[in-house]
C-alpha cells in the first residue's frame, strides 16, 4: 500500500492517464488532467502561502475534488466542514482546526460571511490555479483530512484521520466489494462526509475507476445519471433511496448497470429494500461505520447478504461486541460495539479527554453503539449512541437542540427526542415548558433555533407542556414524557 493518498492518487494517474476520471455534468476529466490539476493548485496554494490547515465549503463536484487533492499535493490538511451549518458552528471549526484559508463558492458567500479566515471563492481561484506551472508534491502532513462531527454537548469534534487510516479503509472496501478500475460509481452525497470522502473520491482516485459527481441530491438526475453513465455504484443514505423509489414509482429507468447499491448513515427500511429487490432486481446492500473508522466498518456484499443486518467486517478491521465489563457479550447476544484496525482514528483534535474515553489502552474504538454478531458473523446493529438522532444521515444530538432552546428568554425547561419521519428517517421533536408569564410560539421557536444551529437539527414538531416528569435526581424521564405522562399538553 501506498504511503500517502497523494502518493497512490499519482501513481494511479499515470497508470490510467487517458482514463475518464471524473464526471461533472458537461465536464469530463482524465485521470492526466485531474492530477495536473491537482498539482496546480497545490502551486496555487504555496504562492499564496496557505497555511498548514485549509477549510473547502464546496458541493460535490470537480472544483472540490481537485481542491482537496491539490491541498494534500501542497503537503497540507484539507478540513471540509458541513455547510449546512450555521454560523455560529463553521465560526467553531475553522477556530477549532485553525484554519488561515477557506475555498468556497460564491453559492456560500452569506454562509462564509463573518468567519474570521481569509476566504477565496473558487470561481475566481480555479481559473487562475490551473494556469500555475504544476508543483512538485510535497511530502504529505502526517494527517490526511480533518473531519468533523457532531459533538454530543453541541461542540462539533475533530476527527483526525491519518494517510494510512482513509487508504486502509479505501483499500478494505476495494477488497471486500471487489471494486475494479471498471466500476464507475456515482457522487452525489456531500464530501464532508466520510462515507462519501473515502468510498467516492479517495476510492476511485486510488484505483483508477470512474466517478460520476454530483452537487446537490435530486432524484430524477440520479437516475438519469445512472442510465447515462452507466452507473455500477450508488453510495448514499436511505433517505436517498426513498426518493429514488418514488421517483422510479412515476417514470421507471433501467438500472441494470448497478450492481453496487450501498447505504449507509442510518437504518434501511424493509420497504425499500424489498421495493427495489423484488420491483427492480436491485438489492441494496447496507453498512456500518463512523466517522472515527475511516468510516465503514462492515458491510453487506453481493456474494453475502443478510437484509436487515450490516454485513459483516471489512477485511483487517476487528469488530467486537462486548458487556459492560469489556468481555465478549457471545453469539447473539447484544452489547457495546468496539472495532480495531488501521483505519480507527488518531484521535479528537483538541480533546484528549474524549479521544481518551473512546479509545482503549489496546487499540479499540468505542463505539457506544449497541448490536450483536450472529452465528455466521453478520453484525446488527440493536441500539443507539446514547440519544443520537440520525436525520437523512446527519447526526443531531439532543442535548445540542436543549442547550440552544433553554437560551429563549420564553422557555424554563426542554427536552428533546428522536419521532419517524418519512422523508428523513427521523427528525427532532421538542417538548418545551414556558416560564410563568411568557409566551411563545412553535413558530417562534423554530426561527430562534434556525438562527443559531443548522436547518436540519430544527425541530419539526415543538409540544409544549406544563410540566415535565422527573427522577428523584431530577432528570427529566423523556420516555415518561413521550408516553404522555405527568403535564399534560399546555396548549
Amino acid at each position: 500500500m501506498s504511503s500517502s493518498i497523494s502518493e497512490a492518487f499519482l501513481q494511479t494517474a499515470g497508470q490510467f492517464a487517458e482514463k475518464q476520471a471524473l464526471i461533472d455534468g458537461e465536464r469530463i476529466l482524465t485521470f492526466r488532467e485531474y492530477a495536473g490539476g491537482a498539482l496546480a493548485v497545490a502551486a496555487a496554494l504555496d504562492k499564496r502561502g496557505a497555511t498548514e490547515r485549509v477549510a473547502i465549503m464546496l458541493p460535490t463536484s470537480a472544483p472540490m475534488a481537485l481542491a482537496f487533492f491539490g491541498i494534500m499535493l501542497s503537503g497540507r490538511v484539507p478540513v471540509p466542514p458541513n455547510f449546512f451549518l450555521a454560523g455560529e458552528e463553521l465560526a467553531y471549526i475553522i477556530k477549532d482546526c485553525q484554519a488561515g484559508l477557506l475555498l468556497t463558492t460564491k453559492f456560500f458567500a452569506e454562509a462564509a460571511k463573518g468567519l474570521d479566515v481569509d476566504t477565496v471563492m473558487v470561481e475566481d481561484f480555479l481559473p487562475e490555479a490551473l494556469q500555475t506551472p504544476p508543483a512538485r508534491p510535497a511530502e504529505p502532513a502526517k494527517l490526511a483530512a480533518i473531519l468533523y462531527t457532531s459533538g454530543t454537548i453541541g461542540i462539533p469534534k475533530g476527527v483526525m484521520l491519518s494517510h494510512k487510516n482513509i487508504l486502509a479503509n479505501a483499500q478494505a472496501c476495494v477488497e471486500h466489494f471487489n471494486f475494479t478500475p471498471e466500476h464507475v460509481l456515482l457522487g452525489v452525497l456531500p464530501l464532508f462526509h466520510t462515507f462519501a470522502l473515502t468510498t467516492t473520491l479517495v476510492l476511485p482516485a486510488t484505483i483508477g475507476a470512474t466517478v460520476v459527481l454530483m452537487p446537490r441530491f435530486e432524484p430524477a438526475g440520479v437516475l438519469s445519471s445512472i442510465a447515462r453513465h452507466q452507473v455500477t455504484t450508488v453510495v448514499a443514505v436511505p433517505s436517498m433511496y426513498r426518493a429514488l423509489m418514488r421517483s422510479l414509482a412515476k417514470a421507471e429507468t433501467n438500472l441494470e448497470s448497478l450492481v453496487l447499491p450501498i447505504s449507509g448513515g442510518e437504518p434501511l427500511s424493509e420497504d425499500i429494500f424489498e421495493t427495489f429487490r423484488d420491483r427492480y432486481s436491485v438489492t441494496i446492500l447496507e453498512g456500518y461505520g463512523l466517522t472515527e473508522t475511516s468510516p465503514v466498518v462492515a458491510a453487506n456484499t453481493p456474494g453475502a447478504i443478510k437484509p436487515f443486518t450490516v454485513g459483516r467486517a471489512l477485511p483487517n478491521v476487528e469488530v467486537r461486541v462486548v458487556d459492560e465489563s469489556g468481555q465478549d457479550a457471545g453469539i447473539n447476544v447484544d452489547g457495546e460495539i468496539w472495532v480495531r484496525g488501521d483505519s480507527v482514528m488518531q484521535g479528537y483534535l483538541n480533546l484528549p479527554d474524549q479521544t481518551h474515553e473512546v479509545l482503549t489502552g489496546n487499540g479499540f474504538l468505542r463505539t457506544g453503539d449497541i448490536g450483536r454478531i450472529d452465528y455466521d458473523g453478520f453484525l446488527k446493529i440493536t441500539g443507539r449512541k446514547k440519544e443520537m438522532i440520525i436525520c437523512a444521515g446527519e447526526n443531531v444530538f439532543p442535548r445540542e437542540i436543549e442547550l440552544v432552546l433553554a437560551r429563549h428568554e420564553a422557555v424554563a425547561e426542554v427536552a428533546v427526542i428522536g419521532i419517524p419521519d418519512s422523508v428523513r428517517g427521523e427528525a427532532p421533536k421538542a417538548f418545551v415548558v414556558l416560564k410563568e408569564g411568557a409566551e411563545a410560539s412553535d413558530t417562534d421557536l423554530k426561527e430562534f433555533c434556525r438562527s443559531h444551529i443548522a436547518r436540519f437539527k430544527v425541530p419539526s414538531e415543538i409540544e409544549f407542556r406544563k410540566e415535565f416528569p422527573h427522577s428523584p435526581t431530577g432528570k427529566v424521564l423523556k420516555q415518561r414524557l413521550v408516553r404522555g405522562g405527568p403535564g399534560g399538553a399546555k396548549r
